[in-house]
């Protein structure tokens, strides 16, 4: 035994030497069989990913066209004059009105006329509708709005950064 030889490989060399002609050729074919197979499944798994990717893609590609279709009606909204009712009161009476005051986890100071709240759970379409809501009517404007998908569909955590313009 050389100083460079691995004994497994060399017992599999001399198993296969010990094998009749015919009995090498179908190790043999077994062998390019296998690696064929495995090559496959793991081309497959790569397909399988690139599919997955393709699909958060064309979704976030989705969502990116809509918020761009609905932003002339948002910028179109005037912004009321006033307002010199807290951010605290607001978002309190809001989140009732809206029913989402169950899913207000809290809310804080974020510097000068700005509040940051925070809601689990909430449904996603009602804290859009919220938001869009103390905007049209409070002048309220989000500074700053980060949205964390649940296992439940359509509900969201959300920390939402409020600014009084």
């Amino acid at each position: 035994m050389s100083a460079t030889s691995i004994p497994a490989l060399d017992r599999a060399r001399a198993w296969y030497a010990g094998l009749a002609p015919r009995e090498q050729r179908t190790v043999l074919w077994g062998a390019v069989g296998g690696g064929a197979l495995v090559l496959l499944l793991l081309l497959l798994q790569f397909r399988a990913a690139v599919d997955r990717a393709e699909r958060r893609v064309e979704q976030k590609l989705a969502d990116a066209a809509y918020v761009r279709s609905v932003l002339p009606e948002l910028q179109s909204v005037p912004v009321p004059q006033g307002g010199g009712t807290s951010l605290v009161i607001v978002v309190d009476r809001t989140t009732r009105d809206s029913g989402l005051a169950m899913h207000l986890r809290g809310s804080e100071p974020a510097g000068q006329a700005a509040l940051r709240v925070r809601f689990e759970g909430a449904p996603f379409d009602a804290t859009v509708a919220w938001l869009l809501r103390v905007q049209r009517e409070y002048g309220l404007v989000v500074q700053q709005a980060s949205f964390e998908r649940t296992a439940t569909p359509g509900v969201v955590n959300a920390v939402v950064t409020l600014n009084r313009t």
